[in-house]
């Protein structure tokens, strides 16, 4: 029960701070997630590159990314600073990487390329995204929010009442087919009330979201999962009490913001 109350309470904490900054506006909420996306970062080297010479090293791995996410975060704010130059600076970050091995002489390029562009793809690039809907109107990002903690919410509840078909059992044990499906039939529920209420955009883009942002998310948690599994750890770290660590908290997050943005953006050039 105490642990419950933990979640429950470190959940309230995070929900009130999400929402505060997206409410405040895109430069608050860019504010509010940089220190998350450094320490996602930190996480994310130590479950895949901890140990390991031949990447680079935790500091620069940090700099990279939160660089990379002020590169590309800042781009709505800034129209005229354009989306060019943020993959000007992503590449300037990846060059910054390459001398660092250099320097060091460590000899696995295809290694380090690895983490470096997954740092950024998967870490930099998704928080960024938030950003980017919240800067169309904070009520977006409000919307995809909703549908994520639905889909979470529905896909336990009903996994843990009628479970029975594993997902991907190697991988996590807990997921279940059934809880897949619950997720979508809540998230599409959840899509529909919220077309009802803010009418600004289109009833199709919101339950072609509530899909999207069910299967991503899912991806999202497997994958890392998988990496867990792989560093024989259970949590990707400590900071959160009751969660584990941001990567723990945000894992579905990672994928399924920015295949959120990618759909507005879609029926955005699809509209009239």
């Amino acid at each position: 029960m105490k642990e419950i109350a933990v979640r429950a309470a470190t959940g309230a904490v995070y929900v009130a701070l999400v929402l505060g900054a997206a409410w405040a506006g895109p430069w608050t909420t860019l504010m509010l997630f940089l220190p998350v996306c450094a320490i996602a970062a930190r996480e994310w080297h130590a479950l895949i590159a901890d140990g390991d010479d031949n990447v680079p090293s935790l500091s620069v791995t940090m700099v990279m990314a939160t660089a990379a996410f002020v590169a590309t975060a800042i781009v709505p704010m800034l129209p005229a600073w354009g989306s060019h130059h943020a993959a000007a600076a992503i590449l300037v970050l990846l060059l910054v990487s390459i001398l660092d091995l250099m320097r060091r002489g460590v000899g696995d390029p295809a290694r380090a390329l690895a983490l470096c562009i997954s740092t950024i793809a998967l870490i930099a690039l998704p928080f960024a995204s938030v950003t980017h809907l919240v800067h169309m109107h904070w009520h977006v990002f409000i919307g995809f929010m909703i549908l994520l903690w639905t889909n979470d919410t529905g896909a336990y509840l009903t996994g843990r009442a009628i479970g029975r078909h594993k997902l991907m059992p190697t991988v996590s044990p807990g997921k279940t087919w059934e809880g897949l499906l619950g997720g979508i039939g809540s998230t599409l529920g959840m899509a529909w009330l919220i077309a009802l209420g803010w009418k600004e955009l289109p009833l199709a883009l919101w339950i072609a979201s509530a899909v999207v942002i069910s299967v991503s998310s899912t991806i999202g948690d497997l994958l890392e999962s998988a990496l867990k599994r792989a560093k024989g750890v259970k949590d990707s770290g400590s900071l959160l009490p009751g969660h584990g660590g941001i990567l723990d908290r945000f894992d579905g997050f990672l994928l399924a913001a920015p295949a959120m943005l990618l759909l507005v953006k879609l029926f955005e050039r699809s509209g009239p």
